[in-house]
């Protein structure tokens, strides 16, 4: 039986969608925190759809390339391909929608920062990318309303009101403003990065290449109120048997 490449490869996809991973110098990333971004593997219904959302839609598939003979050879075997196999290159094309609505909004959460009555906030993250000067701030001893007024590093933070008391082991929820077009646009940024760099080092699938055209019809829907966007790519595997 054939191993099921396509399903592969468009689970990872989701996967990696939703979790907003890509790579930077010495390991990962993640753009966003699993649950703030909705992906859908299909279009889904109008009274299901969540947003802002991701939707890979698997639009194409076929023939890339064939070697004389069918063969292939292969630089990791494991139990569904060999050194030597028979197939060829293939190749799986996506459109990957992006949309928000006016609601729409990212978070991060900030695990167990120790709170003095200062503007100073330090702890844990594990999702700084969308945080910005002008991020609101909620969480215990917060007052309503605080933002970041300026970012000292990856674990520390000033904000723009002192807090009432003293805390310890609390989670401090961040909104980042990023809102309609704003939104849209830090989406489309790392939507690319993410398909870009998700890694099926963890399957039977060998991928050669990938090419992604970048994202274009991008635009407001008066009537839907919704900001979205379209890019396509194109993945070629060993298409082994």
């Amino acid at each position: 039986m054939a191993y099921d490449h396509l399903n592969v490869i468009e689970r990872k996809l989701i996967d990696n969608l939703r979790t907003g991973t890509y790579n930077i110098v010495g390991g990962t990333a993640t753009a966003w925190s699993e649950g703030d971004v909705t992906v859908y593997g299909q279009f889904p219904t109008t009274d299901e759809i969540k947003y802002p959302c991701i939707i890979a839609e698997m639009t194409a598939n076929g023939l890339e390339e064939q070697f004389m003979g069918q063969n292939l050879t292969y630089s990791k075997p494991n139990a569904h391909d060999t050194v030597a196999a028979l197939g060829e290159l293939y190749g799986v094309g996506f459109n990957i929608h992006v949309a928000v609505n006016r609601e729409s909004v990212l978070q991060a959460e900030w695990t167990d920062p120790t709170l003095s009555t200062n503007t100073t906030i330090t702890g844990s993250i594990s999702n700084t990318a969308q945080l910005t000067v002008g991020t609101t701030i909620a969480g215990t001893n917060i007052p309503g309303g605080t933002t970041i007024s300026s970012i000292t590093n990856g674990t520390t933070f000033i904000m723009s009101a002192a807090a009432t008391g003293t805390a310890s082991d609390i989670t401090a929820t961040f909104t980042a403003p990023f809102k309609e077009r704003r939104l849209i646009n830090f989406l489309m940024l790392n939507c690319a990065n993410v398909i870009m760099d998700c890694s099926f080092l963890d399957t039977s699938t060998e991928i050669v290449e990938r090419h992604y055209s970048g994202f274009r019809e991008m635009g407001y829907n008066t009537q839907l109120e919704l900001w979205a966007a379209v890019c396509s790519m194109v993945i070629v595997f060993k298409n082994n048997r």
